[in-house]
């Protein structure tokens, strides 16, 4: 099983993400012949970069790769498998927007040593600070979170004892016990501007020096990727678009 997990990694680096930078380019140049945008192909001005550019490639094991509506593409499970990997095996991983755990399992089955792996989950009977993004609702109103990851416990015990659900609305949910603790952060919470603005503060206190931020939806939500553009714009953080997929990338500088 080990082998074909790692297997399924190795075609979603190789296979699909140079496919998948190809559909995308040419869903962009469609659009401009009809003289429009695609409501979820955003062309985004942050600078381009290939996912080994940003993260060091390693040996990536995929699960769950059956793709839902509101998950990551299997390409971007693979590149965030690979960020897991490169943690040191003391780091936390945070994860913001648990939705029905098939990430946060591949977050965990990928990442070594005795560090957890977080992930916060909206409840749906809660209140939200802000509004959340038209046609994202049904993200909340599910039965269970994570339920992918708590249908594998069996098949991976050890590695899915170290995932801690945690509840709340990230906008106001008390980070203290993390911050500074984190080497990945990923950041999959609501579409909404404020939220991709609040959520993406909150993981620049969670990630430690040298640990990578990972945000998803870019040039698909409008959103996400307007709030993205104005902090770059803003901060100069250095944010980049990994080419062929929704993801941006960012490692907190050392000093």
């Amino acid at each position: 099983m080990k082998v074909l997990e790692i297997l399924s990694g190795i075609y979603a680096t190789r296979i699909y993400i140079p496919f998948s930078r190809v559909a995308r380019k040419w869903k962009i140049v469609r659009n401009k012949i009809r003289g429009k945008e695609g409501k979820f192909v955003q062309e985004g001005t942050l600078p381009k970069a290939g996912w080994s550019a940003c993260i060091k490639p390693r040996w990536a094991r995929l699960v769950e790769t059956g793709k839902a509506n509101g998950n990551v593409r299997v390409s971007e499970l693979a590149i965030l498998a690979h960020a897991a990997a490169g943690c040191c095996s003391a780091d936390d991983i945070f994860e913001i927007g648990t939705f029905d755990g098939r990430t946060t399992l591949n977050l965990a089955l990928n990442s070594e040593g005795p560090g957890k792996v977080f992930t916060l989950d909206l409840p749906p009977d809660q209140e939200t600070k802000f509004d959340i993004a038209q046609g994202e609702r049904h993200f909340v109103d599910k039965p269970v979170s994570g339920q992918r990851y708590l249908d594998a416990k069996n098949r991976y015990p050890d590695k899915v004892s170290r995932i801690e659900q945690l509840f709340g609305d990230s906008a106001t949910f008390d980070y203290s016990s993390y911050e500074g603790k984190c080497g990945l952060v990923f950041v999959d919470g609501s579409h909404a501007y404020d939220y991709a603005m609040s959520d993406t503060e909150t993981a620049m206190r969670l990630i430690r020096p040298g640990g990578t931020v990972i945000w998803h939806d870019y040039g698909v939500w409008k959103g996400v990727t307007t709030a993205l553009e104005e902090l770059e714009q803003k901060e100069n953080y250095g944010l980049r678009s990994i080419a062929g997929t929704s993801l941006v990338h960012w490692c907190k500088p050392t000093t």
